[in-house]
């Protein structure tokens, strides 16, 4: 605790030269006459003393109310959260945009018809009186000459249950616009359609910055039906498991305009800064690290994320909890919120602590931990659990013991790994959706196998082919790159479309794997987040990159796998002529080919088949069967000096295969 409270102290009095009292020959020598002088993990100070890097040691570098300057490495103060007075205060490649004080993207997504940069809301929420009201100042760039209006998502008002029937519930109401002027602007709000319409002063010139300062209110989220689907959505008085009273946000998948005014698209990614307070004083945690906090009636605390995040990423929740610390990992501070009960706050350490290998591993296979912080939060929630970006939902019901098949591990990794897959790198649109799901199971099974050995893998792997084929109909109504209405969502039309790629989409890269081999495989997926980290991806991108960097031509394949529904199914005879000496295996593909297609099977993906003949003395027999072209029955003799009495299919490891009578 000394240590810590030195170095938060150290922080605090940057400006005035404080630094680590360590005694050295180097310590008191001047760092900016030799860039030798500071050791690992510290940086050269504007006065000449070496400080602890925060890039390297964020979590005990800079305390509350402190930023770390990714350009520095030193710690800065963030009492105004204007990039024009606070150096260091944007993120790597972000840049200061003068006229707003807001940083901003150097470079804009030009496939939006405007390009949000950060979400800058107030918001006070009033339980007695089941309101909350405030603004959001939405920072956008124009990314076409002459925009001269913006439209915005808003939640629809729909009929809700009540006790007498039904009523309209609109989730608030918009009660003015103005521009970055101060300018009142004339805007319509179309609950009905969901649209807020804003007519700008002057049209904006391509690459041109706005700032739209929303004022809004409404009420807390009044479904009391848990089972109606809008009940864990927009912003809500909830209660835990066990009585807590909790005020929490959700917005998957396109519910954030449900409590926050927003481009509300999954392409669309924004930073935030959250300045939230609650009538009865309960804590605030949000998205992002705690740069302010006020004191008095009401409380506020501000948030701050600098790194842009999809919509449904943002949140913010206020309940009275417990504070776990897990650990910290390459100085990010890896920690759980538990309700206020002993039984509760022992789980994590408990279950959880799976998170830091699991990241100390994913830094190293894929990149550093791309955000600032990484707490788990617990709550009512009707999924397992939400990656709100640094600020992860986990269902209160999903930390109850025993755990016995590492469900809670599973379930916070998974979730962290979409700082990687889905909060960093994004899908391009909803149809994308595959992507972000796949990856994060894909590499929690493989962070499974890290932490418990590489049969904890293939078990991960084994458990999803085996829920695939236990429930087919789940599963096999859609392609797993589905093509629609690119505002539709998964699990809108077809339930394949949200369920298929936790399971199925797994097995997909694990197949990449098998053609490219091991060591490429992961060279190349750690390329691939870098190509897009903090970028939208696209299953075509994907391809590619794929054909781009290997021998093998990817574009059979996904068509096949991804863009195809359903999975084949194999069935198998064999005989032995004893005369030849040879085994005769046919092969036949028993799927429905008019719905799902045939599939090619040849290369790292060719059937492998072992005869054995029981007798420890002779030596196995083996051959491989291809299907190429269409095909949907393959025959092969394999030499056998002996009849063999078992027939085994070791190819069902590595390929997701049906075997059926």
């Amino acid at each position: 605790m000394r240590g810590r409270l030195s170095l938060l102290l150290c922080g605090l009095l940057l400006l005035a030269g404080c630094h680590r009292s360590t005694r050295s020959d180097k310590a008191t020598s001047d760092c900016r006459h030799s860039e030798s002088i500071c050791g690992s993990g510290t940086t050269c100070a504007a006065n000449g003393q070496c400080l602890m890097d925060c890039r390297e040691n964020l979590a005990d570098a800079c305390g509350p109310g402190l930023l770390c300057n990714q350009g520095t490495g030193a710690c800065v103060a963030a009492q105004k959260l204007d990039c024009n007075e606070v150096p260091g205060l944007c993120w790597e490649n972000q840049v200061c945009d003068a006229p707003t004080g807001y940083c901003r993207e150097a470079a804009i997504d030009t496939a939006l018809a405007y390009d949000v940069q950060l979400y800058d809301y107030t918001l006070h929420v009033d339980t007695a009186a089941s309101t909350f009201s405030g603004q959001v100042s939405i920072f956008l760039v124009a990314t076409r000459g002459g925009t001269a209006t913006v439209t915005l998502d808003v939640g629809k008002t729909v009929e809700v249950p009540v006790e007498e029937g039904t009523a309209p519930y609109t989730p608030y109401t918009v009660t003015s616009v103005k521009s970055r002027s101060g300018a009142a602007l004339a805007f319509t709000q179309d609950s009905t359609a969901g649209t807020l319409t804003v007519t700008l002063g002057t049209p904006l010139e391509a690459n041109a910055s706005e700032v739209l300062t929303v004022a809004y209110q409404g009420p807390l989220n009044p479904i009391s039906d848990r089972k109606h689907d809008l009940y864990f959505t927009g912003l809500m008085r909830r209660e835990g498991k066990l009585g807590h009273s909790l005020v929490q946000t959700f917005g998957w998948p396109h519910h954030t305009r449900r409590w926050l005014p927003s481009h509300d698209h999954p392409r669309d990614i924004a930073r935030a800064i959250a300045r939230v307070s609650i009538d009865n004083g309960l804590p605030v945690q949000a998205n992002g690290v705690l740069v302010q906090e006020s004191e008095g009636t009401p409380h506020r605390r501000t948030f701050l994320l600098r790194q842009p995040v999809p919509t449904y990423a943002l949140n913010f929740i206020a309940s009275d909890y417990t504070r776990v610390p897990i650990g910290t990992v390459d100085g990010v501070q890896v920690e759980a919120y538990m309700y206020p009960v002993a039984t509760e706050s022992a789980v994590p350490p408990l279950w959880w602590t799976g998170t830091l290998g699991a990241m100390k591993y994913l830094n190293e296979a894929l990149g550093s931990f791309p955000f600032e912080r990484y707490a788990m939060m617990q709550v009512p929630s009707a999924l397992g659990g939400m990656e709100h970006a640094t600020v992860v939902s986990i269902a209160d019901t999903r930390t109850e013991g025993p755990d016995e098949e590492g469900h809670g591990n599973k379930l916070v990794i998974h979730e962290m790994l979409h700082h990687w897959w889905g909060d960093s790198a994004h899908q391009a649109s909803w149809e994308e959706f595959w992507l972000n799901e796949s990856l994060a199971s894909f590499y929690t099974a493989e962070a499974l196998g890290v932490l418990g050995g590489r049969s904890a893998f293939q078990a991960e792997l084994d458990r999803m082919k085996a829920a695939i084929f236990k429930s087919p109909a789940r599963y096999d109504d859609d392609a797993l790159r589905w093509s629609r209405h690119p505002e539709e969502v998964p699990g809108e039309t077809t339930r394949a479309s949200f369920a298929a790629p936790y399971v199925k989409g797994p097995w997909i890269w694990q197949m990449i794997r098998l053609q490219l081999g091991e060591s490429a495989f992961a060279a190349f997926m750690k390329r691939f987040y870098a190509a897009t980290r903090f970028k939208p991806y696209s299953t075509t991108q994907l391809i590619t990159l794929l054909n781009a960097e290997s021998a093998v031509d990817f574009t059979p394949f996904f068509k096949e796998w991804v863009y195809g529904r359903g999975w084949p199914k194999l069935t198998s005879t064999w005989s032995y002529d004893s005369a030849r000496r040879v085994i005769r295996l046919t092969v036949r593909q028993t799927q429905d080919v008019a719905r799902y297609g045939s599939y090619t099977f040849n290369g790292p993906l060719a059937l492998k088949y072992v005869f054995d003949d029981a007798d420890a003395a002779t030596a196995s027999c083996t051959g491989e069967v291809t299907f190429t072209g269409g095909a949907l029955e393959s025959t092969v003799d394999i030499p056998c000096a002996r009849a063999p009495t078992t027939m085994s299919q070791p190819f069902t490891r590595d390929l997701l295969v049906e075997i059926v009578p």
